[in-house]
């Protein structure tokens, strides 16, 4: 029997200020995952299947606020909006038939996920720039560190990211840039099992991006 609860509060929706904040409960029985383990041969091998019981908890918050708008207290060409998103979860396998799984994190479920960041637009100029952070995360149930020479598991670690965008909008016409990644930082988010893999997909690295929109 599986168990979901989440409780929250939110703001009404305002030019100047916005919240929502939400506790959640999730009780899962019987969870499909992937576990890893040594054959004869002392290979490293996964098999997938029912793990057990995980129950997965935590918080998730979403703020922002025009500070500017908040200091001129009246109507003004400028903003400067500070926005956050957080999430912090706890989750742990309660019960388990396999060995050495009970008391681990569940696979792909990282403590800590933040975005925050600032936009700031003067008339119909507009920029943006976000800091995201993942901290480290499992891939497989027996929380395996060292997947072997395959790397198809084993942990992936804590990683962060920036990006800044930035865009004009002038009558029928729209100008827009950004660039992925700035500080051009090598990460990975995933160990394939097949193909392009196995073994981890490094992330992209720095890139950039121009758009130009044209309305008729």
């Amino acid at each position: 029997m599986n168990t979901s609860l989440d409780a929250g509060v939110r703001s009404e929706q305002t030019a100047l200020f916005n919240y929502d904040v939400s506790l959640f409960y999730l009780n899962y029985n019987n969870r499909i995952g992937e576990v890893q383990f040594y054959d004869e041969s002392n290979r490293v091998m996964r098999r997938r299947g029912n793990i057990g019981q995980a129950v997965i908890s935590g918080v998730e918050a979403y703020g922002e606020g025009d500070l500017l708008q908040m200091i001129h207290q009246k109507p003004t060409s400028w903003s400067g909006v500070l926005f956050t998103n957080v999430a912090l979860i706890r989750s742990t396998y309660k019960a388990s038939k396999e060995p050495g799984v009970t008391g681990n994190n569940v696979e792909f479920v990282p403590d800590v996920n933040l975005k925050t960041g600032v936009r700031v637009g003067y008339k119909n100029l507009k920029a943006s720039w976000q800091y995201t952070y993942l901290s480290d995360q499992f891939s497989d149930a027996t929380n395996a560190t060292d997947g072997g020479i395959s790397a198809v598991v084993g942990i992936i670690p804590s990683y962060s990211v920036m990006d800044l965008s930035l865009s004009y909008q002038f009558k029928k016409f729209r100008a827009e840039g950004s660039i992925n990644n700035l500080a051009d930082k090598m990460y990975f988010t995933r160990r394939a099992t097949g193909y392009p893999g196995p073994g981890i997909l490094p992330s992209d690295g720095r890139s950039f991006f121009l758009t130009l929109q044209v309305k008729i």
